[in-house]
């Protein structure tokens, strides 16, 4: 007589851990691209809106200020990681900044994004 195989409870326990721990990295993760995410979209909304090319450095901070509050990201880029730089007739904007995730206890995970968008015609 064979012996009956199986799913053991030891191995449903390890499943469960396994797939625990990837969701938590998921959802911890996530939202840091899901922020990038909204950080990218404000530079193509920026480069489809010929308007914009004639901000001055001072109403591109404004208008980014407020675009990440609406959001609820005001803290996402520090000041100095967000930078203004004309070029002609043209803005250069580049955004350059890490997040830090806290995965578990004393172990985080630092995360480096950077993002540039060139508006208006050179």
């Amino acid at each position: 007589m064979r012996a009956q195989g199986g799913f053991s409870l030891f191995w449903a326990a390890v499943l469960v851990l396994l797939l625990s721990a990837a969701g938590l990295f998921g959802i911890r993760v996530g939202g840091v691209y899901f922020d990038h995410w909204v950080v990218q979209e404000v530079f193509a909304d920026w480069q489809s809106d010929p308007e914009v090319a004639d901000y001055s450095a001072r109403d591109l901070r404004r208008e980014f200020d407020t675009r990440m509050r609406v959001n609820s990201l005001a803290d996402v880029i520090p000041r100095e990681g967000l930078t203004f730089t004309r070029n002609g007739k043209q803005w250069l904007i580049e955004a350059t900044y890490e997040r830090r995730v806290n995965l578990y206890d004393n172990i985080d995970l630092v995360v480096s994004f950077s993002d540039s968008a060139a508006l208006g015609q050179p």
